[in-house]
């Protein structure tokens, strides 16, 4: 029971982890015009923001089955 909770804390943990990444890549693209794409993975999906032909920042979340 211990190692159940255990594993969902790791795995809550690493959720936050992955959102507090992406902002944090957000706010770097926010303040770096140069910077095109960034990626980032959890689990079996993949978000990926990137720059479209307007210069918008567009977040966009992929499975990865």
């Amino acid at each position: 029971m211990v190692q159940k909770m255990k594993k969902r804390m790791r795995k809550k943990k690493a959720y936050k982890q992955y959102i507090h990444d992406i902002f944090t890549g957000y706010e770097q693209m926010l303040s770096n015009p140069d910077l095109n794409e960034l990626r980032f993975t959890y689990l079996k999906e993949e978000t990926v923001l990137k720059r479209d032909e307007e210069n918008q920042i567009r977040f966009r979340t992929y499975d990865l089955d």
